[in-house]
């Protein structure tokens, strides 16, 4: 019975020997100045960006992979080297060639994460094809891109381009012009300006306390867009939307959504021409609407004799206008 014993505990310590990952750690430190600009591009992993030295690009990373085969976990992670290259000032760090499911393994685990300090004036182009993108501090043109991962962005000041395949985007306290889409998951943003353009294929939108054109669209989830100044475009296919304006409106307001509820809330002394329609359910006003047509499905007119229009739409739900909530509160 001992001997059986030993056996199966020397049977399971080889066993997950064979299985440890090989591991690869990597620190470089290069010279820099501010005004340049850091592209990264591997093939997985994590990719984490912050302001750093104001002379200096400081890499920490570290590789893992799981082939269930050391030697070939080893010959892997020497064939796709991480490259670290300065020239321009432009520092490139890349690890990228053939992909570990080309490689003739049957188990593949791989994980990588590189951080990253760099210069706080310093543009960045990163690029992942599996992991999270996390950049803060920084003031220069982002563009960041990654095929399935969370995507979190803060205090940047410039030009921010981010796109996944499948994530949650957060983006707070950011100036500058705002693209950002993932191909399902929510998206948040908070505090900002300038202009912001989110869209998800599929997810609830929340924007707060953001000042410039803003235009959110999801293809199902509800939109949550609050003290929003600035032209405002929000569209979902399936899900409640409420807005609140802060101010006289200074663009524009579309709202719609194909199935939920519209809550629109602005100052009282808000100048504008309403539009107002629901295929299923009711329009109701609690501001003092001039109107000139008015249904229980639709209502038009005018508060304090006009301005930029505000159309509101949904194919089933109620909508309701009313005013700003700190007005509400002084009731």
């Amino acid at each position: 019975m001992f001997a059986i014993l030993r056996n199966l505990l020397v049977l399971c310590a080889v066993a997950l020997t064979a299985s440890a990952a090989s591991e690869e750690n990597v620190t470089r430190q290069l010279d820099a100045a501010p005004g340049g600009k850091l592209v990264v591009d591997v093939d997985f992993g994590s990719v984490n960006v912050a302001a750093g030295a104001d002379d200096k690009v400081i890499l920490e990373a570290q590789r893992k992979v799981d082939f269930n085969d050391e030697t070939k976990e080893k010959e892997y992670l020497a064939n796709v080297p991480i490259t670290v290259t300065n020239g321009g000032n432009v520092v490139t760090v890349r690890s990228r060639g053939t992909k570990p499911n080309d490689w003739n393994v049957g188990h593949r685990e791989t994980d990588a994460k590189y951080v990253l300090r760099v210069p706080k004036k310093f543009e960045t182009a990163l690029r992942t094809d599996g992991g999270a993108i996390s950049v803060t501090d920084l003031t220069g043109n982002l563009n960041a891109h990654t095929s399935g991962g969370r995507m979190t962005f803060a205090r940047l000041e410039g030009t921010l381009d981010g796109e996944t395949s499948g994530g949650f985007i957060e983006v707070e306290d950011c100036r500058g012009p705002i693209n950002i889409e993932t191909s399902g998951g929510h998206i948040k943003v908070a505090r900002g300006n300038g202009s912001l353009s989110a869209h998800t294929s599929g997810g609830r939108i929340e924007v707060r306390n953001f000042s410039g054109d803003t235009e959110v669209r999801t293809s199902g989830g509800a939109l949550d867009l609050e003290n929003i100044s600035g032209k405002l475009i929000g569209k979902t296919s399936g899900g409640s939307v409420r807005a609140s304006i802060p101010g006289p409106l200074i663009g524009d307001v579309k709202l719609e959504t194909t199935a939920g509820n519209i809550d629109f809330s602005v100052p009282a002394t808000a100048a504008f021409e309403l539009d107002a329609n629901t295929s299923v359910g009711e329009v109701v006003s609690r501001l003092p609407i001039q109107t000139s047509d008015v249904h229980r499905e639709h209502l038009r007119g005018t508060l304090n004799g006009g301005g930029k229009s505000v159309t509101l739409g949904t194919s089933a739900g109620n909508i309701t206008i009313q005013p700003a909530m700190q007005e509400r509160a002084n009731r």
